[in-house]
């Protein structure tokens, strides 16, 4: 009953002019639902109780004048569901956003369009909720870091980011934000797909990734689990599907990381102690290179992934500290040729990557000039055939698979 006199007074108002939605909003009790029926509403609009605000879609429209942001929460336990929010402002100093959520709790974000925006969804110190099915873009700028973030969190917990379709925004950032689940959504033509900056326990599940500069960016983080991700296309010479930088306790487990300029980079921290990165169970496919490491090559265990059709296997930026403390066995590398006598599917000798003097490009990038020329193919060829000066090893796998893993880079059924 509530709920019809609310949506008769919204009409009644509408039609001759008394109040703006905002301040039909402020006379409403705390805990009702008000329905909005087909039409534009102007914002901004400031929910500080408990409320459940729902439209009919697309025909709902709630919108600013390019100024400020349109939908401020400042309350837990309030709803948005199955309206359009779009025309904010541009300032970034501000986060102007289609919607902006400070100090609250138990926040739901439902079925809405969020377009023509700065920032889509802003979570500041907001924990235990839900943003769920939202399809989200940001203004049309051609400069990929003019835009603002399709969804970010900062400094909020508890939080899930479930069937979401966001595109052409700049990243779905995750800041200093615990207890994450980024679940099932399509991201494109972004530049950080998904970025996650010094977080605990975040969980990046079965999301498409795909036609973005980055990937997913991990900073500093802690507890970080990568499953069942589809990550393909990024842009550029220097498009990364997945970019690791520090952190502890890094998952990476049946994904599909294909068609990129480098499959995984790996920029490690000479003060590790301990297994880091655990990278088990990928198809990493057709890219420029594999792994890509910055710095030292140590802490990995690197197991049971099938790496095929990459031009590098390994890339490695710094001739010094190369590797130690790894665990790297039971993958298929289509470039190793070897033979299995016993037949149970893993060969004799262990596969190698090895820096001959075509590949010294790695360590001098002036050098990659040269790259691929018939004077180094040459000399790369001599040298295997006998070698007259000592190539340098990068990664050695003891016990390479005969044939690819079936199960590696398909999905697998995660409780989560």
């Amino acid at each position: 009953m509530k709920t019809v006199i609310l949506l008769l007074s919204l009409f009644c108002s509408i039609l001759f002019g008394s109040d703006t939605l905002a301040q039909l909003i402020s006379k409403t009790p705390a805990g009702s639902k008000i329905q909005l029926p087909k039409g534009v509403f102007k914002g901004p609009i400031i929910i500080d109780k408990p409320l459940v605000l729902v439209g009919i879609g697309k025909d709902s429209i709630i919108e600013n004048d390019e100024k400020g942001t349109v939908i401020t929460i400042k309350s837990s336990n309030v709803t948005i569901k199955n309206i359009q929010i779009q025309k904010s402002g541009h300032q970034r100093y501000s986060f102007d956003s289609g919607i902006k959520v400070e100090n609250s709790s138990s926040i739901g974000i439902e079925n809405c369009t969020i377009k023509d925006t700065l920032f889509g969804i802003y979570l500041y110190n907001t924990n235990h909720s839900k943003i769920l099915n939202n399809f989200i873009t940001s203004y049309d700028e051609k400069v990929v870091d003019n835009r603002g973030d399709g969804i970010r969190l900062w400094q909020s917990n508890d939080n899930d980011i479930v069937q979401n379709r966001i595109s052409n925004s700049r990243d779905l950032s995750i800041y200093r934000s615990n207890h994450t689940l980024i679940k099932n959504n399509t991201i494109q033509n972004s530049r950080h797909a998904i970025m996650i900056n010094i977080c605990k326990n975040t969980y990046i599940i079965s999301n498409k990734i795909f036609s973005n500069y980055t990937g997913i960016m991990s900073m500093n983080n802690k507890n970080l689990s990568i499953e069942n991700n589809t990550i393909t296309k990024t842009h550029l010479s220097t498009g990364t599907g997945i970019m690791l930088k520090n952190g502890k306790k890094i998952y990476i487990t049946h994904n599909s990381i294909t068609n990129n300029a480098q499959a995984i980079y790996i920029d490690s921290s000479t003060s590790e102690i301990g297994m880091q990165r655990y990278i088990t169970d990928n198809k990493i496919a057709y890219n420029n290179s594999a792994f890509h490491f910055h710095n030292t090559i140590q802490n990995n265990t690197i197991k049971n992934n099938n790496i095929i059709g990459n031009l590098e296997d390994v890339v490695k930026d710094i001739r010094e500290q190369t590797r130690y403390k790894n665990q790297i066995e039971l993958n298929y590398w289509d470039r190793y040729i070897g033979f299995d006598k016993n037949r149970d599917g893993i060969s004799d000798i262990p596969y190698q990557v090895l820096i001959y003097s075509d590949k010294l490009w790695q360590f001098d990038h002036h050098l990659k000039f040269f790259y691929g020329t018939p004077l180094l193919s040459i000399i790369d060829f001599l040298e295997k055939i006998a070698p007259f000066t000592e190539p340098t090893i990068l990664l050695v796998d003891p016990k390479p698979k005969t044939k690819p893993i079936k199960t590696a880079g398909t999905t697998q059924q995660n409780p989560l």
